[in-house]
């Protein structure tokens, strides 16, 4: 290759790096905040949009310095021990590497994620996710009945947590029509015999935590860690964390549905 000819190939190489650089946001301190025990990184490379790409660093700031603090304080896991980077990878619909119907997806330490459910939401904070980092969070959990047991209220919290008003009581609505739903259907025998378990837990989760918020921390901290796969061995293991979370009340309505404790 001529001299002139390969320095314009390692100039377009430069640009082309240059400009994927500009369009990842990194994160990895908060004003008046402890620091970031992991770094933050929101990749907005495939976002066709400027004005849409704009919207990266408000989502990448709301992420680092709101929503992981949510988590940490209602888990009580530190994401560090697995994780030193968390990276948001963004999509426009059309250049979505995944099957279609996937607004997002977890990864190892990070979520690839649609921009119509992420840089593009809007909130009272600005843009903003609660989803996606909770399937991170609790991949630390062990083995799930379920890959979104605890979302509902652990949503609704971490809502509550990063000041938007507005999502967290829209969140409790969504869970105590979920709750009322559930109750009915179980009542009149309409669950599959195959999900009655799974639906009983998952009222008593959100029941428990109507009544009182600080049952949703406990769940995290009573909960035996454990990557059984038996799916028997997984909803007993969380039938007697809410057995003791509840102080026994929640026994007979899970035994009603459930495999015994």
């Amino acid at each position: 290759m001529r001299p002139r000819a390969a320095f314009l190939v390692m100039s377009w190489a430069l640009l082309c790096a240059a400009s994927v650089a500009q369009d990842v946001t990194t994160i990895s301190s908060c004003p008046n905040q402890p620091k970031l025990p992991i770094t933050f990184q929101v990749d907005c490379s495939h976002i066709a949009s400027k004005d849409t790409r704009q919207l990266c660093k408000p989502f990448a700031e709301n992420e680092a310095c709101k929503v992981f603090w949510a988590y940490r304080r209602i888990t009580g896991i530190n994401l560090e021990d697995s994780c030193s980077t968390y990276t948001y990878t963004i999509y426009d619909a059309d250049k979505w590497p995944h099957p279609k119907g996937e607004g997002g997806l977890e990864m190892k330490c990070g979520s690839d994620y649609l921009a119509d459910y992420s840089v593009l939401t809007k909130s009272e904070i600005g843009p903003y996710d609660v989803h996606e980092m909770l399937h991170v969070y609790q991949s630390e959990l062990g083995a799930l009945p379920n890959m979104h047991i605890f979302f509902a209220p652990a949503m609704a919290e971490a809502r509550k947590e990063v000041g938007d008003n507005k999502g967290y009581w829209d969140a409790m609505t969504r869970l105590k029509s979920e709750m009322a739903r559930a109750e009915i259907d179980l009542k009149n025998g309409t669950v599959r015999p195959e999900n009655q378990c799974l639906t009983a837990q998952l009222f008593i989760e959100e029941s428990l935590y109507v009544k009182d918020p600080k049952n949703l921390e406990l769940y995290y901290r009573k909960l035996v860690r454990s990557r059984e796969k038996d799916m028997v061995e997984r909803q007993r293991r969380y039938n007697r964390m809410f057995d003791v979370v509840s102080g026994g009340t929640a026994r007979p309505f899970l035994l009603a549905h459930c495999p015994a404790f």
